[in-house]
C-alpha cells in the first residue's frame, strides 16, 4: 500500500471513531473555571434568587460570603488569593486600614471586580474606593472641598427602559435594549474615566446605569441594576452579569 493510501485509510479510520463516539476533532479542552468570590451583606436581598444567579454561571465556581460588617478577612491571602474575580453586593460596611491595602494590591494582581446595585455605596467612608469604582454615592450629606455633595434619592419598583450604549463591548455582546422592573439611583456622582455600556432616561435614575474601568492591573464592572429578585430573574440581567465577570477575569466566553 504506498504511503499516501496508508493515511487516506487512517484519516478515514479516525472520523468513523470519531462519529461512532462523539470525538470532535476540531474540540478544544474547556478552560479552567473561572473562581469567584461573591460578597454580600448590610443590605436585605431576596437570597434565594440571587444566589441562584451565581449557581448557574456557566464555566464558574462562585463562593457566596455573606459578612456583617468587615469583609476584610476574605483579603488576607494577598499574595495566595485564589480567586480570579469578585462580585461586591455589599452595602455600608467598612474595612480596616490594612484591609483596604490589601483590596487593592489584590486588584493590583489583574483580579476582576465587578460593582452591582447598592454595592456603589459599599464602602461610604473610603474615599479611594470611588476612584476604584468610578462613582461617589454617599449615605449621608456632606460638603467636600466646598462643594456640597447630597445623598442620592431612589424609588423601588420603576420599570425601566434601559439602553446599550456600546453594542460591540464583550458585555453587551448579544444584547440589545432591555427593559427591567428595578429600584432607581439618581444623584449619585458619575467619574470621568468610565467608559458607559447602558443608560435610562428613566426621571427617577441618573443617565449612567452601566460602566467599565480599569484600576491599576484591574478591570472594573459597575452596574446600577440589581435590587430584588424581579431583576435576578431577568434573563438579559443575568447574562450582563455573566459576560461583565468573565470580561473583568480578562477570558473570553
Amino acid at each position: 500500500m504506498t504511503s499516501f493510501k496508508l493515511k487516506k485509510c487512517i484519516i478515514t479510520a479516525y472520523i468513523c471513531f470519531s462519529v461512532l463516539f462523539g470525538i470532535n476533532s476540531c474540540q478544544k479542552p474547556s478552560s479552567t473555571p473561572l473562581k469567584v468570590l461573591v460578597i454580600s451583606g448590610g443590605h436585605k436581598y431576596d437570597k434565594v434568587e440571587f444566589n441562584d444567579i451565581f449557581k448557574n454561571l456557566d464555566n464558574m465556581n462562585c463562593t457566596i460570603e455573606e459578612t456583617e460588617k468587615d469583609p476584610g478577612v476574605l483579603f488576607e491571602k494577598v499574595n495566595d488569593f485564589p480567586y480570579d474575580a469578585i462580585v461586591m453586593y455589599n452595602f455600608k460596611q467598612s474595612l480596616s486600614n490594612q484591609h483596604r491595602e490589601n483590596f487593592k494590591a489584590i486588584l493590583n494582581k489583574g483580579v476582576g471586580l465587578t460593582i452591582i446595585h447598592h454595592a456603589l455605596c459599599g464602602f461610604p467612608d473610603w474615599h479611594e474606593y470611588e476612584d476604584i469604582i468610578g462613582a461617589t454615592y454617599v449615605d449621608e450629606e456632606q460638603t467636600r472641598d466646598g462643594k456640597r455633595i447630597p445623598r442620592p434619592i431612589w424609588k423601588h419598583g420603576v420599570d425601566m427602559d434601559i439602553t446599550v450604549e456600546d453594542s460591540k463591548h464583550a458585555i453587551t455582546k448579544g444584547l440589545s435594549n432591555i427593559m427591567i422592573h428595578d429600584e432607581t439611583y439618581k444623584g449619585w456622582i458619575y467619574h470621568d474615566g468610565n467608559h458607559l455600556l447602558l443608560s435610562s432616561e428613566n426621571e427617577h435614575s441618573n443617565h449612567q446605569i452601566a460602566w467599565t474601568r480599569l484600576y491599576n492591573d484591574s478591570k472594573v464592572f459597575c452596574i446600577q441594576l440589581g435590587h430584588d429578585k424581579y431583576a435576578y430573574e431577568n434573563e438579559n440581567y443575568r447574562k450582563l452579569l455573566e459576560q461583565g465577570i468573565i470580561w473583568t477575569a480578562k477570558r473570553k466566553k
